[in-house]
């Protein structure tokens, strides 16, 4: 589990994302979206589960956060959702860059003063799929 707020919301902001612009000559087949994700060196974990163009996002091993998400939009190999977090509200973006690797980061983040508005910007995570369809 981190050890301070920034590595908290820094994890959030990492794992709490998926959309945007596909790139045509990488789109990724809507099965590599679901599974167990992790962020890269931290416990934290949730699953993927998609449907459509859509997708859900359960936690599996929060770390001790409590957020919640809407249902994401899926566009090839790219994803947006929208993540609420101690009042702030975010649109994460998470790009895969393999079937089993993912890059999320926030898009905006609302209300921009907040601290963990702050904190999150110009910051990405990695996730790393642990586990498939189940």
């Amino acid at each position: 589990m981190p050890d301070n707020c920034s590595d908290r919301i820094r994890i959030l902001a990492l794992s709490l994302a998926l959309t945007a612009t596909a790139q045509a000559d990488d789109v990724h087949p809507i099965d590599v979206w679901h599974g167990e994700w992790s962020a890269e060196d931290t416990p934290f974990s949730l699953r993927v589960v998609p449907a459509g163009n859509r997708f859900t996002v359960l936690p599996v091993q929060p770390a001790g956060l409590e957020w919640t998400a809407s249902n994401g939009f899926i566009s090839g190999n790219s994803g947006t959702i929208d993540v609420e977090y101690q009042g702030v509200s975010a649109q994460v973006l998470v790009q895969l860059l393999s079937h089993d690797t993912a890059i999320v980061r926030s898009m905006s983040c609302q209300p921009d003063y907040h601290v963990i508005c702050t904190l999150v910007r110009n910051q990405q995570a990695r996730f790393i799929k642990r586990t498939s369809q189940n």
